[in-house]
């Protein structure tokens, strides 16, 4: 077939050729212009969407990359696309030839806008409005509608559409929310919400008002659905197939309490196998109906490597000081024994006594110990700050430097005043010595962003800086500015307004200075330089106030990762923590005022978390996973299968296995254990600047293989439960058959229990020179829970050879 002026317009790579359309049926098929530069999973996106729309339901997409063009591809497939200028102008020229008829003379009416072809309507962010049209423009002959801007130009475009001149409508979420009683009732085919986890709170007008669409084709687009919690989730799907999971409450009771209990480090085991056995059910039978997601890890081959190192940066002897001093503060204290007993006897709470707690003081002071945890020239009077906020700044000057308040213009450049700017200076001026390296630099904060944009003006960096005041029509200018120009180094960008729709593959390195409560923001961030189109690593950093209100953001957006990971995939988690999501009684080390007022002066509170739950598991790995007979033929590292098993029986069980003493408190003193491993020059420099601790993200929220192993024994334990209680039931008399004994041998011996096992393995490792000191171990099991099952088992059956040999 012969196109003419053709689009998608790019050029072929050497030695490939166009692709024949992709068929959905025999009406509906991608024009091969477009399905050439499909990738496989856009083609099967694309079936997804074809698949609800033709039995009148909707659907969600959660992929990590490529949303917009399965959704232009499935479009010109339902509208009769031909993929060349064949398209062009087609419902005006129908438009026009039906006004000719004698219908429209006399009646001054046309049929329905979607009576030939069918129309859509796409809501998301103003920011990627502009996007979305460019796309669409780059990938067919669409007859396209921004009902944005002003009223008046608002009313032609709707005019356009209800004539049947247009096949898409763009809209923003204000303007659709604002304009709801005019877009409601429209013959939309079908609406597609782009970024829908912002409509996750059931509540907020914006859920109500899109909530009246009667178009039953609702489609969302997003990466990130579950960001807080579960509840997120249900309000998705719930928009896009009302009722398809049943009420909230329902949800909530079945799904969202199991799934946040299970998570718990400290759940039973009941809880935790039916937390896994609801995530199974969740992720194998529910959510395949209304949900498809894939992430980058399905195109890994075609992308570059990323690390994402979480840098904890000691706080300077000053912002120590002047944290201690708004933790001291009796208004604090107010907040944080609220609830107890007052002292006067009055048999009162102390907030409804002696104590009372003001209106917004906790915003007040939380917010104010992010600030210290950055630079502590943010809480000072600034000129950019309004009258209210220069009156609160004064105040907050006051309580924590007394009355000699500094100046806020010097005190920008005082290192003393932050610890992550002598980190983020050596970073760049390492970068930097690598000419070709570029760096995009995020925070949440406005003023923060103007510090570092005065900080680097004076270093003598090339930058650009985008933030909410930067206009729509100066941001494409200003990414091609950082793309092309090799002496643009640094891209500042504001998280909130710069975190999505935002395409920068010219830089290789990505600092994220401030993180934020939501996992989902920073995540996004990072996406803006690992998507399509990069060719080189990158390596994010995200920088931390160690023992600061920061570590615990971060542990919260650790918690909020592990939920995604087994809401979406079923993944069993190592369980670092004991708090649990929405329940008071069991707020643990995540959640409630105590916790967010709190300094680890001397201490890393995520590190100890960290190893303590890894030191667990492998104490239980030691004493409870197999070994003998593992070893003989060395499987190839594979991942294993997750929860596969679960459908197998549901298993309820009360045994636990943690009453074992952990091996580090059996063969080493109780002083935290310093990690010993090692290190890249990125953390060498780290390290001399004061840095004793960073990790990997993406270590922290992989599948855990014990956990796995331990959910498998649970369902033994209740399998052999139960087969004792039949056979007691039969034979009361008989005596109990010996159990299989440990380390294997030749003859009937009492096999050796789950103590003495744990016992000699240790004893085994450090005889064999894996464990050397106190500080190897906590390394050591981070290292043994992210081997494979069949290397794990190698491991094992190596200590217990050397256990039979030497015993």
């Amino acid at each position: 077939m012969q196109y003419t002026q053709p689009r998608p317009s790019f050029k072929l790579k050497p030695g490939e050729s166009l692709a024949g359309p992709l068929v959905l049926d025999r009406e509906n098929r991608v024009p091969g212009r477009i399905n050439t530069f499909l990738r496989e999973y856009q083609r099967d996106g694309v079936r997804f969407f074809y698949e609800r729309y033709k039995e009148g339901r909707g659907g969600l997409l959660g992929d990590d990359m490529g949303l917009t063009i399965q959704v232009i591809s499935f479009l010109s497939a339902i509208m009769k696309k031909h993929g060349d200028n064949l398209d062009a102008d087609r419902r005006r020229k129908h438009v026009s030839k039906l006004q000719d008829r004698k219908e429209w003379r006399k009646h001054r009416s046309l049929p329905p806008a979607n009576a030939t072809w069918p129309t859509c309507l796409i809501i998301g962010p103003s920011s990627v409005v502009g996007n979305w049209e460019r796309e669409f423009e780059t990938w067919g002959y669409f007859e396209v509608g921004l009902y944005i801007g002003a009223p008046a130009s608002r009313m032609d475009v709707l005019n356009d559409f209800k004539m049947g001149r247009l096949d898409v409508v763009l809209t923003s979420f204000d303007v659709a929310r604002r304009d709801i009683d005019l877009l409601d009732e429209l013959p939309w085919s079908c609406i597609f919400i782009d970024e829908v986890h912002r409509v996750k709170n059931p509540k907020s007008k914006l859920a109500e008002a899109f909530s009246r669409f009667t178009c039953p084709c609702r489609f969302g687009l997003s990466g990130t659905v579950i960001q807080n919690g579960y509840d997120e989730l249900w309000t998705v799907l719930n928009w896009t197939n009302p009722g398809a999971v049943g009420t909230k409450k329902q949800w909530e009771s079945y799904v969202e309490k199991p799934l946040r209990v299970g998570q718990s480090k400290s759940a039973s085991d009941e809880e935790h196998v039916k937390a896994a056995l609801v995530a199974k059910i969740l992720t194998g039978q529910l959510l395949p109906q209304l949900f498809l997601r894939r992430t980058k890890d399905i195109i890994q081959d075609q992308l570059p490597k990323k690390t994402d190192q979480v840098v904890f940066c000691p706080l300077t002897p000053m912002q120590i000081a002047v944290y201690k001093r708004i933790i001291g503060l009796e208004a604090v204290d107010n907040l944080v024994n609220k609830d107890r007993p007052c002292d006067c006897r009055s048999g009162k709470s102390r907030k409804k006594c002696c104590h009372p707690v003001h209106p917004g003081d906790l915003f007040k002071y939380m917010s104010t110990l992010i600030k210290i945890s950055n630079h502590l020239a943010l809480i000072l009077p600034s000129p950019s700050d309004t009258t209210e906020q220069t009156a609160r700044n004064r105040e907050l000057s006051k309580l924590a430097f007394g009355e000699k308040v500094p100046k806020y213009g010097p005190s920008m450049l005082r290192p003393e005043f932050c610890g992550k700017w002598q980190v983020l200076e050596t970073l760049l001026q390492g970068w930097r010595k690598e000419r070709s390296s570029k760096v995009l630099i995020f925070t949440k904060s406005v003023k923060l962003l103007e510090m570092l944009e005065f900080h680097l003006s004076g270093q003598g960096y090339g930058f650009v800086k985008l933030d909410g005041s930067t206009k729509q029509q100066d941001r494409m200018p200003m990414i091609d500015r950082f793309q092309e120009d090799p002496d643009i180094f640094i891209f500042l960008i504001s998280t909130m307004a710069g975190g999505t729709g935002l395409n920068l593959t010219a830089a290789n390195k990505v600092v994220i200075f401030d993180p934020n409560w939501n996992p989902a923001h920073d995540l996004q961030a990072m996406d803006r330089a690992y998507r399509f189109g990069q060719t080189r690593d990158v390596a994010v950093y995200r920088l931390l106030g160690a023992g600061s209100i920061e570590e615990l953001i971060y542990a919260r957006q650790v918690y909020k990762q592990q939920q995604m990971q087994v809401g979406y995939n079923a993944s069993l988690q190592t369980r670092y923590f004991e708090g649990v999501q929405g329940d008071k009684s069991k707020q643990g080390e995540l959640f409630g005022i105590k916790n967010i007022f709190k300094l680890h002066e001397h201490t890393y509170a995520t590190k100890m978390a960290i190893e303590e739950a890894n030191v667990s598991d492998l104490d239980w790995a030691l004493a409870y996973m197999g070994g003998s007979g593992s070893g003989a033929k060395p499987r190839p590292k594979t991942k294993p299968e997750a929860v596969k098993w679960v459908y197998e029986e549901e298993a309820k069980t009360g045994k636990e296995f943690d009453e074992l003493r952990g091996l580090g408190a059996l063969l080493f003193d109780d002083d935290t254990p310093k990690v010993k491993e090692e290190q890249n020059e990125v953390e060498k420099t780290l390290s001399a600047l004061g840095v004793q601790y960073s990790h990997r993200n993406d270590d922290l929220i992989a599948e855990n293989t014990i956990e796995v192993q331990r959910m498998k024994k649970l369902l033994e334990e209740k399998k052999k439960a139960a087969k004792k209680a039949k056979q007691r039931g039969r034979q009361k008399d008989k005596p109990p058959e010996p159990e299989y004994e440990w380390p294997p041998r030749r003859g009937r011996k009492r096999s050796l229990s789950q103590e003495s096992k744990l016992h000699l393995r240790q004893s085994a490792l450090i005889a064999m020179g894996y464990l050397k000191t106190a500080g190897d171990l906590p390394k050591f099991a981070q290292s043994f829970a992210q081997s494979s099952e069949p290397e794990q088992n190698a491991l094992l059956a190596h200590l217990d050879e050397y256990a039979r040999t030497h015993s």
